[in-house]
């Protein structure tokens, strides 16, 4: 896939129309909702239960939906590195707003600063570790994305799909003679529908991460940090 691919109606259209207008509310609606899940496990990374996490993650979610994306910098323009920092300054409100209570009132506020192109957003203990383990989740969930897009491509042939779906990531233990004989196919053709297969997949992907930056030459910077990321232990 080309940059010529790159999808102008999710990031890039919410950041250039600053979340107005009902084609940006929607793009931001279907990306908050994509990327849910990473959101969750970082929160229920500090010590919250699932039920504590999720109940936090629709609080934040509705924040941003209701107050939009405001002025992030163009320059920094990953979604993924947005949805950290706004989640960063959203559990900073939480906390003042908690010690307000506590206290009276008395409580110094902590600005939003963007201070990392890695990790925007307000300095927190542990923030090099908190940051990887949001960007693994942040790729799982990318990647689980376009494999779910890959698999509704192949709905009118799914036992041959889960029998080649080993291969897009090299675990297959059978061999290519083994699943041809399976398929019923002749090795060839399991050869060429596997190249296909993982060709297909990778454009997904690349789809994908199109659609969470703002500039089409980011691409492939920000895919080959989520590959990374990804094959963390």
């Amino acid at each position: 896939m080309t940059d010529n691919s790159f999808h102008p109606t999710r990031w890039t259209l919410i950041l250039h129309a600053r979340g107005e207008g009902e084609q940006a509310k929607a793009a931001l609606s279907d990306l908050c909702a994509a990327y849910y899940e990473p959101v969750v496990l970082f929160l229920r990374r500090e010590g919250r239960s699932d039920d504590a996490a999720r109940e936090l993650a629709h609080a934040f979610f509705a924040s941003v939906l209701t107050d939009g994306v405001g002025s992030p910098d163009p320059q920094r323009g990953r979604f993924r590195n947005y949805m950290l920092g706004a989640l960063k300054h959203f559990l900073a409100k939480q906390r003042d707003a908690t010690l307000t209570q506590k206290r009276g009132g008395a409580v110094e506020h902590v600005p939003w600063v963007n201070d990392t192109d890695t990790s925007p957003g307000l300095p927190m203990p542990g923030v090099l570790d908190d940051t990887l383990a949001f960007d693994r989740e942040w790729a799982l969930a990318l990647i689980g994305r376009a494999l779910a897009v890959l698999e509704k491509e192949h709905a009118n042939k799914p036992d041959v799909f889960m029998t080649l779906k080993p291969w897009l990531d090299g675990g297959a233990a059978d061999s290519q003679a083994e699943t041809a004989r399976s398929l019923g196919m002749s090795e060839t053709a399991v050869k060429v529908a596997i190249h296909r297969l993982r060709a297909r997949f990778r454009e997904l992907i690349r789809a994908e991460v199109a659609a969470t930056v703002n500039d089409p030459e980011e691409v492939t910077e920000e895919l080959r940090h989520l590959i990374a990321v990804a094959s963390r232990a």
